[in-house]
């Protein structure tokens, strides 16, 4: 995927992304950071085909965004909203199906082909003793797992997910984190994500995109891009970063 010289304005014309150029590395996760208002969910709504940009474009393998007919993108990207809602009724199985209907026929029935593809998709998320339960009633975490599994489903090579911890307590996150990184090795997908905490993205990242004001302020390895002054530039906050055997790099904030 290729993001080339991409700029975006929502109605007000205010340009929320500024000749935004990337590519995004084929079997890596790459995550995009930077502070409220820097144009991450922008962007990643630009990589998803909800923004349309005024200028430049988005290739996903070789081909325009833009030109995708609806199947045939649902089957190249499979996307994780922020929020997801699910009726009342539904339950976990129902909506992993509906992950297989980019390669269904209107009323056409579910094959062999696609039972065992929920199956899969059932057990990459840990999450077959919930598949008769109802969406709505599971945890936060366990309905995170449910909303990747139908994406999966998909069985699409790139993976977009829209800030996939958030409002989850410290072990879902860690648990959802854990398990993008399970598919990114045992699956082999392309994984884009937006995330809040620092920590997190330099523990399960390959690359990361820096953020601020609409522009990106650096794009790298975490290893070799995550430094104090990145942080202050990026975020106005002073840090210590650290490495330790176990943990690897992490920053300690020590004020503003």
């Amino acid at each position: 995927m290729d993001i080339k010289n991409v700029s975006f304005a929502y109605r007000d014309n205010i340009k929320r992304l500024k000749q935004i150029d990337a590519h995004i590395n084929k079997g890596e996760i790459t995550t995009i950071i930077g502070p409220n208002g820097s144009g991450k969910s922008t962007l990643m709504g630009v990589l998803m085909n909800h923004n349309k940009p005024q200028e430049g474009e988005v290739l996903l393998q070789d081909q325009s965004l833009h030109t995708y007919k609806a199947k045939a993108l649902a089957k190249t990207l499979g996307v994780v909203h922020q929020h997801n809602v699910a009726p009342q009724d539904m339950t976990v199985e129902t909506l992993i199906y509906y992950g297989r209907l980019p390669y269904k026929r209107p009323f056409s029935p579910y094959t062999s082909e696609d039972e065992e593809i929920v199956e899969w998709a059932l057990e990459c998320t840990g999450l077959h003793d919930k598949r008769h339960e109802f969406v709505e009633t599971l945890s936060g975490g366990q309905q995170q797992r449910a909303w990747i599994a139908m994406a999966i489903a998909q069985k699409t090579p790139y993976l977009l997910l829209d800030e996939p911890t958030s409002n989850l307590d410290i072990f879902y996150q860690y648990d959802i984190l854990k398990l993008i990184k399970h598919l990114r090795d045992e699956q082999e997908l392309t994984i884009v994500m937006v995330l809040h905490d620092i920590n997190q993205a330099i523990q399960y990242s390959d690359t990361i995109i820096a953020m601020k004001a609409g522009e990106i302020i650096k794009i790298g390895h975490p290893k070799h891009i995550m430094t104090k002054e990145l942080i202050y530039d990026v975020y106005g906050v002073n840090v210590a970063v650290k490495k330790d055997d176990d943990l690897g790099m992490y920053i300690v904030p020590i004020g503003v």
